[in-house]
């Protein structure tokens, strides 16, 4: 409280026309006694204490400056058809935002019909009379058209809302769950949605409506029901249904684009006054208000035909009974530039499709899961194996000697599966987490190897080479972890010699486990030969590359080496995990900070070779595999997609090629500071010499 006889210059900011308000809180608190508290609906003692903090911007919530008074919201003002059509737009704008990851507060809910939907019914109005009507604004565009369209985008909301929430993306990291207290129409039935629809459809067919209207107002009520539909079908239980579904929002989507809307609306339109992004001030939520900007018709365009390119995919999915399908898509979803990670939403979807809980792909079990591994891995049955395996073991473990296998591909290959459409992060981390688990699989067959009567057998027999079977998978898993690091803009200069150096290693490591398999087991008939030819000429190129990196990138280093130890301990603490001290089996593939400093002293003693050779080793690698059309057994409609991977990668060789060193002398003049950018928009794993363009 301030004194009474405080002078007018002791008040603080006096001499800024502030007021001094010490009377009016004196007088409004004259009637309370000591220690009493007031609270009003949703504020408690907790907020009021957090609102005390510095700079809290939940603070500038209340204050309305003079250019955010708005007029009271009035629904059922008349609109024009082409004022509507700029409404349904930009409701769909912020629609995207919301699944790009913001509050429903600061995207749909800004839409002020969301909150009015009783004022606007046609079932309750009273009709107008004549002296009211406007032929050119007729109120049936906005409870006819308009309301079951606003109906629909919540339902949509409500539909992805429930899906995200059912863990497949994680809160306020993918996505935000809060609805602010505001009905996303829950308990609406899906179908009388759909029948209002049809008849604002039915209505604007009949109507006095300018053509040009009419038609973009029925095209973007047959989207956003086709969206409804899809949203509300099980991809799994009814197949046919969903992707036929798909076609015709794709159709109707492209009857939108050509049905463009105003470009904006003039500023003394009502439709101006149809979106608040300060609604936020009247809902319940805990966050500041934040100005999302919509993205234009195009964008928006652009957003739902990717979105709809992703609901495609994953019916395509379905359709595929081979979990190295969904691994090869899953990872070219991650490294392919342009094509991104879709949305939460559809990110999520596929994860539910493929594994619910109960059955895989909601037709499958588990045991079909085990022998899907090993015929895609080796081409061989996974009966066959353990008939061959318990005809010769010699163990001293009663029962099958696989149940620990089984329990460890039980664990592995559902969740594996499903964490490829983590969000990027995520994904590495879960990889990192689930090496353990690898070698845990890998020590349990090599244990089942050891106690096998093989004296018989020749060398190089699948028998005694099986347990690389989940080398192969961990070594993948592995280049995964170092890779995505540079997508993730993970390493600092001095950290990515080592990056390279240890991909080419573990590649090194996975190239002498298929060279083993090709030549001992897997037979040239078969569907695994042609993945497995493919995997050795990819993973030979990409491992040129490395090389070429590893050696481009050796000025980068640090000459602190204590620094150095530091940052490869943080960095690679996911590889020294005490479990793997417990099993029988040594970890393959570690990370060797003492070997790789000893290959760099001995390319400094020899000298270090020409990195523009390697690169172009790779180039014409790739470049053969493009020509030979090999890509592999289990791409199937995503054979084109694994072509791009490819041809973005001859494209990285070019510019490499170009700019790369071929001399020691241009080696010793080469400043990859300088000229070596990486620029995961243009390739997540390798950079471009500044000055040359990739194609």
């Amino acid at each position: 409280m301030v004194d009474d006889t405080l002078l007018e210059y002791e008040l603080p900011a006096a001499g800024y026309d502030f007021q001094d308000v010490t009377e009016l809180f004196q007088e409004a608190s004259s009637e309370m006694e000591p220690d009493n508290v007031l609270f009003m609906e949703n504020f408690t003692l907790q907020e009021a204490m957090s609102a005390l903090e510095i700079g809290e911007p939940r603070l500038d919530t209340g204050l309305i400056v003079q250019e955010q008074i708005r007029p009271p919201f009035q629904p059922l003002t008349p609109l024009l058809p082409e004022e509507l059509c700029w409404i349904l737009d930009r409701a769909a704008a912020y629609e995207s935002q919301f699944h790009a990851g913001n509050f429903l507060a600061h995207t749909v809910h800004t839409f002020l019909y969301v909150h009015h939907l009783p004022y606007f019914d046609s079932d309750i109005l009273v009709d107008q009379t004549a002296s009211q009507k406007d032929p050119a604004r007729p109120r049936e565009l906005i409870t006819i058209v308009l309301r079951p369209a606003v109906q629909a985008l919540l339902k949509c909301c409500d539909f992805a809302w429930r899906e995200l929430a059912r863990g497949g993306a994680y809160d306020t990291e993918d996505w935000q769950s809060d609805k602010s207290e505001v009905s996303l129409l829950e308990g609406m039935p899906v179908h009388f949605i759909l029948m209002k629809l049809d008849d604002g459809m039915q209505w604007l067919e009949q109507s006095s409506v300018p053509k040009r209207w009419k038609d973009a107002l029925k095209a973007r009520l047959l989207l956003r029901k086709t969206l409804l539909q899809i949203m509300s079908t099980d991809p799994v239980q009814n197949r046919l249904e969903f992707q036929t579904l798909v076609f015709l929002a794709k159709d109707a989507l492209r009857s939108v684009q050509a049905t463009p809307p105003p470009t904006e609306c003039l500023p003394d339109s009502p439709a101006q006054l149809a979106f608040d992004p300060y609604i936020g001030r009247r809902l319940q939520m805990a966050v500041p208000i934040r100005i999302i900007t919509p993205p234009s018709f195009e964008e928006t365009c652009a957003f739902f035909e990717h979105f709809l390119n992703g609901l495609y995919e994953v019916g395509v999915l379905e359709t595929m009974d081979q979990i190295t399908s969904w691994e090869i898509v899953g990872n070219l979803r991650a490294c392919v530039p342009g094509s991104g990670i879709h949305v939460p939403y559809i990110r999520s979807l596929t994860q539910t499709t493929f594994f619910g809980g109960v059955l895989i792909l909601n037709r499958h079990s588990l045991e079909w899961m085990l022998d899907r591994f090993f015929v895609e891995s080796v081409g061989v049955d996974y009966e066959i194996i353990k008939a061959a395996v318990n005809s010769r073991y010699e163990g001293s473990e009663t029962g099958s000697p696989f149940r620990k296998v089984e329990r460890s591909l039980y664990k592995l290959i559902t969740p594996h599966i499903r964490a490829l459409w983590n969000n990027p992060p995520r994904r590495r981390r879960f990889f990192m987490k689930s090496l353990v688990e690898w070698h845990t699989l890998y020590d349990a067959l090599t244990l089942i190897r050891d106690d096998l009567a093989v004296e018989d057998l020749y060398q190089g027999h699948f028998l005694d080479i099986f347990p690389n079977i989940a080398l192969l998978w961990r070594l993948s898993i592995i280049r995964e972890i170092v890779l995505s690091g540079f997508q993730l803009e993970l390493y600092k200069n001095e950290e990515k010699t080592f990056a390279y150096w240890y991909t080419a290693t573990v590649i090194s490591t996975h190239l002498d486990c298929l060279d083993g398999f090709l030549l001992a087991v897997v037979d040239e008939e078969s569907d695994v030969y042609p993945e497995m030819v493919f995997q050795v000429q990819f993973l030979t190129a990409l491992q040129s590359l490395c090389e070429a990196l590893f050696i481009t990138t050796m000025p980068l280093m640090s000459l602190d080496w204590e620094r150095v130890k530091l940052d490869f301990f943080r960095r690679y603490k996911w590889a020294f995990r005490e479990e793997y001290d417990d099993y029988h089996t040594p970890v393959v593939a570690q990370p060797d900070m003492s070997k790789f400093l000893r290959t760099c002293a001995q390319i400094l003693q020899d000298g270090k070779p020409a990195p523009g050779h390697m690169v172009d080793l790779a180039r014409l690698i790739l470049k053969d595999l493009l020509e030979s059309r090999n890509v592999g057994s289990w791409a199937g409609p995503w054979s084109g997609d694994r072509r791009k991977m490819i041809q973005n990668l001859v494209d990285v060789c070019d510019n490499l090629s170009a700019g790369l060193p071929k001399t020691a002398d241009e080696l010793d003049a080469f400043d990859a500071r300088v000229q070596l950018k990486w620029d995961p928009s243009v390739h997540p794993w390798f950079p471009s010499v500044v000055g040359r363009s990739v194609s």
